[in-house]
């Protein structure tokens, strides 16, 4: 069987063509690569798979996130083969493990003193249109703890308003997860009213994405590339859309001290990618080291 049957057994299951064009490009990899050993015989064996992690560690020298995203991959792959009958032996693909450094970066998240200025910034954007969608841009990832992708993907009938229903639907997540997220708080709520009503006096009022830009019925990566760099300037504060998301999650730590809330907030699938939130940063850790003077 060739890979386009590969591609229609993720189709069958469901998986976002992203994730399938990923795969697939994944597999090519993997095959010529195997194509280039002297003995290519087998498609896929347990060595193969030892083999192949190394060549990516030491001759690709990937990132041990991005040998996990491949290897994911060829999981999804061996499991294909093994359903179409083309693979009996059974394969074990276990992740690389993260190294210490990389698995525990210091947090880069905003301060409180970051966030305020940050909001300010926005209102020093003088058009109507560009601070409405601004604020509710970050607001949504501040507030809601939204990706980039999953904020500018929302469409107007993702915003549900009824009362004591008040929610936001992410129909797609990361990973293909739907969450729906509860409109609690009340800044975030005024900011999207703000938007709505802005974006009504646009030309493209009638898209049914949330976001839409002065030229296009939906607004793109670019948008909040440029969104970034205008609030920075305004604020005096050099951030991230995932700085926004990280500082949501710390302060959902913070507040709670339960990291399975965190985990169900963050929509994160394994409580691993949630443990970053509980480290702090260094002037963090040093400030608790100076106030021992006054204990002791």
């Amino acid at each position: 069987m060739s890979r386009l049957d590969f591609t229609l057994y993720l189709k069958q299951q469901e998986m976002r063509q992203k994730t399938i064009v990923g795969y697939t490009a994944v597999i090519a990899e993997y095959e010529k690569w195997r194509d280039a050993l002297p003995d290519s015989s087998e498609v896929v064996t347990q060595l193969l798979v030892v083999e192949y992690k190394s060549y990516l560690r030491t001759m690709k020298k990937n990132h041990p996130k991005t040998i996990n995203r491949k290897l994911a991959a060829l999981r999804k792959w061996i499991q294909f083969l093994q359903t179409t009958g083309q693979l009996k032996e059974v394969i074990t693909v276990k992740d690389e493990a993260l190294a210490d450094m990389e698995r525990w970066q210091e947090p880069k998240y905003l301060g409180k003193n970051q966030i305020r200025d940050i909001r300010k910034g926005i209102e020093k954007e003088p058009s109507v249109f560009l601070r409405n969608r601004d604020r509710c841009m970050i607001y949504l990832m501040l507030y809601l703890g939204l990706r980039q992708e999953e904020m500018l993907n929302l469409e107007l009938t993702d915003i549900i308003r009824t009362p004591g229903k008040q929610k936001v639907i992410v129909r797609e997540g990361k990973g293909g997860f739907y969450g729906e997220l509860a409109l609690e708080s009340a800044e975030l709520r005024g900011a999207i009213d703000q938007w709505i009503a802005a974006r009504a006096k646009s030309r493209f009022a009638a898209s049914s994405y949330l976001f839409v830009s002065q030229k296009s019925a939906h607004a793109g990566k670019r948008t909040a590339v440029k969104m970034i760099e205008r609030v920075s300037k305004t604020s005096g504060v050099e951030f991230t859309c995932h700085q926004l998301r990280h500082t949501f999650g710390k302060r959902i730590i913070d507040e709670t001290g339960n990291i399975k809330k965190a985990q169900e907030l963050l929509r994160h699938k394994h409580t691993s990618s949630t443990e970053i939130y509980t480290m702090h940063r260094k002037e963090e850790l040093n400030d608790v080291l100076r106030k021992l003077d006054d204990v002791m």
